[in-house]
């Protein structure tokens, strides 16, 4: 990429090659779910919605499903391999709201109906978590990251359902959390503050997972504020972090395109994911690589 190309022009180039990986999204099956237990990669239905790939979206009936029981807050959301993240039902959700709102035009009545009182009631359970959320006084420290990265995610899916749902509620909260996470930012940009003694590879992995639920939530709520906070992350990243050794998933991907100075990290992210993708592909790289696209789409309506 020549450091003349417009951005325009270098935002269409990072959404082929993003485009280039998402063909490898495929057929959900079950792995590691039971009765209290849902998997994360049913969210591939974004990447596929994006693609106008309209197989496999019944990979939302069992979220569906679930949401017509008591105690929804009991389901743990869990990858292929059976671990568990808090960050996951937050991810789940959104994917699952995005592909609503790409899709919910040709959804059969019916089908309509059901997606979006499933998915209503799991907006409900969000609400009710964060609601819940006692947020620490800033600056956050790196041993809540799993708490504050869990709340980012929940706030994501929330914008998004305040948008389809016409409900100013959610689209509030998710202001105001994000505002917390901004207002919680360092002087040297981090989002959380690490001690000596908190595991450095932790701490950059909750750093990625907020930077990209922050800069999707920034770009799709055009909100400038959030909007610099990110670009502050994400040099923060470049100048004393190593992503590559906290993850091997294309966290915040979108985000280090967005900021010319650190796209660098951005290839880097993009070559290790297709060799992954092609050894093994993960359905949440998928789903992580698809919300980037969806932001870069943003920026050519």
């Amino acid at each position: 990429m020549s450091d003349s190309a417009q951005p325009d022009d270098q935002f269409r180039r990072y959404a082929a090659l993003i485009r280039d990986q998402l063909v490898e999204a495929g057929d959900f099956s079950p792995q590691s779910e039971s009765a209290t237990a849902i998997q994360v990669e049913r969210g591939i239905i974004f990447p596929l919605a994006l693609q106008n790939r309209s197989r496999q979206f019944d990979a939302i009936e069992r979220l569906i499903e679930v949401a017509n029981r008591d105690r929804l807050n009991l389901i743990a959301v869990v990858d292929r391999g059976g671990h568990h993240r808090p960050v996951y039902r937050g991810l789940l959700v959104y994917s699952c709201l995005q592909t609503f709102g790409l899709i919910y035009e040709t959804l059969p009545r019916e089908q309509f109906g059901r997606w979006e009182e499933g998915l209503r009631a799991w907006c409900d359970l969000l609400e009710a978590e964060l609601g819940e959320t006692e947020w620490p006084i800033p600056p956050v420290p790196a041993e809540r990251g799993s708490n504050a990265s869990e709340s980012a995610w929940m706030a994501l899916a929330l914008h998004i359902a305040g948008k389809i749902y016409v409900r100013d509620a959610w689209t509030d909260l998710a202001s105001d959390i994000f505002g917390r996470i901004a207002r919680s930012q360092t002087d040297a940009g981090a989002f959380l503050h690490a001690t000596p003694s908190d595991n450095p590879e932790t701490h950059w992995y909750h750093e990625l997972v907020l930077l990209h639920a922050s800069a999707s939530y920034a770009v799709q709520s055009e909100d400038r504020t959030i909007a610099t906070a990110v670009a502050r992350n994400a040099q923060f990243h470049l100048e004393q972090t190593q992503p590559d050794h906290a993850t091997n998933q294309p966290w915040a991907l979108f985000a280090f395109i967005w900021n010319p100075l650190t796209r660098s990290f951005a290839d880097q992210m993009l070559h290790a994911t297709s060799v992954q993708i092609a050894a093994d592909v993960d359905g949440v790289s998928l789903m992580l690589l698809a919300d980037a696209l969806y932001c870069l789409q943003l920026f050519s309506k």
